[in-house]
């Protein structure tokens, strides 16, 4: 099939990714052309030339923001990716694509989607968010396209406003995560941005009075939390190892006897635990947002939202379970192969889009 997809513009689908959406849109899309389809990738000319890029701004707009004015500027980003998503659109409405797959943060795609000769099929990646929230209570979600969300958790906090949602779990490449076979050492692993929502201060916390050391891997996007919550925290025996190529990152996860998940929001989906599960390594999470649909009693434990001592509780759970079984849970439910193959069965069937939720997961 010929298949566009509209990336986000806020950072490069490159390595080293700023988070999960860029590293999502980066395998997804390789996925799709090693599968053998005709796939065009519109996002910021700064992205990864080796992906088939069709530049929609020359470069990704939070890093340019900070270039031109010293610090990130939404109302200016706005405007910028606005006018530029509105630009493609008017593109696009000339046809030649058999599937328009939309993985932005943005309303425009929304609003311009009854120009396109072909539905447009629009990943929700997120928490409900007011401008695409706007978009959908103005024009109907019918006339906003086709959406498919990536947990039942983000489903149901999208169904006012979303009736009819295919939930599609993520996925990760299991063939290049896990693959270090590295000796398990008494460590966890907290990875991620480095911002409050994420938590990671409790993270090191737990770990603490769980009596094992913290590996603390990631970008810094909130230097203030991390000067003031997260650096005064680390003990000698943790590390915060900065931001780490994906084969550093891999060894880092597969040694490590757990990994921590410390989210102070609704994680819409976490690929974090797919990602540690198929390192082998269990996942000890507060209980929000989908990490309950990822993590079971052979994989992980969870703890309340917020709670140190229940989270510390939850790593010592972690430390008799079995990296084998974690490795098989990620190949079976969490394989990116197995969310291509439910990607291509929704493609090709434009004559009914909502099939059972169960069926999806």
């Amino acid at each position: 099939m010929k298949i566009g997809i509209i990336g986000h513009l806020k950072f490069p689908i490159a390595k080293p990714f700023a988070g999960g959406l860029e590293a999502f849109t980066h395998a997804y899309t390789s996925a799709l052309v090693t599968r053998g389809h005709d796939v065009t990738l519109f996002a910021a000319g700064d992205s990864d030339p080796s992906l088939p890029v069709t530049s929609v701004l020359p470069n990704a707009t939070i890093p340019e923001s900070k270039v031109r004015l010293g610090r990130v500027c939404h109302d200016w980003i706005e405007s910028v990716e606005d006018e530029a998503y509105a630009s493609l659109m008017l593109e696009l409405s000339d046809g030649g694509f058999d599937v328009i797959h939309n993985h932005s943060l943005s309303p425009i795609p929304l609003r311009f989607s009854h120009l396109l000769p072909t539905r447009l099929i629009t990943t929700v990646h997120a928490p409900v968010l007011p401008r695409m929230a706007a978009e959908i209570e103005t024009r109907g979600h019918h006339g906003c396209g086709q959406f498919v969300n990536i947990s039942g958790a983000n489903a149901g906090a999208w169904k006012h406003l979303l009736p009819e949602q295919t939930v599609v779990h993520n996925g990760v490449d299991t063939a290049c995560w896990g693959l270090r076979q590295e000796q398990k050492q008494r460590r966890a692993i907290w990875f991620g941005r480095i911002l409050p929502d994420k938590g990671t201060h409790l993270a090191l916390r737990a770990a603490h009075r769980a009596g094992i050391p913290l590996d603390v891997v990631g970008p810094i996007s909130d230097q203030n939390y991390f000067d003031t919550e997260v650096m005064p925290l680390l003990r000698s025996c943790d590390a915060y190892h900065g931001h780490r190529t994906h084969d550093e990152l891999d060894a880092l996860i597969s040694r490590s006897a757990v990994t921590l998940v410390t989210p102070c929001w609704d994680e819409p989906f976490g690929l974090v635990v797919a990602e540690s599960l198929a390192c082998g390594t269990p996942v000890a999470a507060f209980s929000r947002g989908a990490l309950p649909e990822l993590i079971g009693a052979s994989t992980g434990r969870l703890a309340k939202p917020g709670s140190v001592r229940e989270l510390a509780h939850a790593i010592h759970g972690c430390m008799t379970l079995p990296g084998e079984i974690c490795r098989r849970v990620a190949q079976e439910h969490y394989s990116f192969d197995r969310m291509i193959d439910q990607y291509e069965r929704l493609f090709q069937s434009q004559t009914d889009w909502t099939i059972p939720t169960e069926v999806a997961a």
